[in-house]
């Protein structure tokens, strides 16, 4: 992780783990935001992931295995949409690069 924020090892460990099948997968970049960029969790935190560059076809796919690989529940925004969300992401969102 490329910021001060002190995370909990198996969350860590599950956002390197998501962070290593994105970039696999073809994703260029891997960001994580929400409660867990900020410091901020809390036992029911879920992994909050967006992603540019991820190849085409594969999104959903990627969003299905990280849900089984991880311990944790994840959300994953693909910044290369043109949705609200994406954009509030890009221009508001607290962005942290993990990969």
């Amino acid at each position: 992780m490329q910021n001060n924020v002190q995370l909990p090892e198996t969350y860590q460990k599950n956002i390197r783990r998501a962070a290593e099948i994105l970039k696999g997968a073809g994703c260029t970049d891997v960001f994580l935001f929400g409660s867990l960029a900020a410091g901020n969790i809390r036992g029911e935190s879920d992994i909050d992931l967006a992603i540019r560059g991820c190849p085409k076809g594969k999104f959903f796919h990627l969003l299905g295995r990280l849900l089984l690989d991880l311990d944790y529940p994840v959300d994953l925004v693909n910044l290369d949409s043109q949705d609200v969300f994406a954009h509030y992401l890009e221009k508001e969102g607290g962005l942290l690069q993990i990969g």
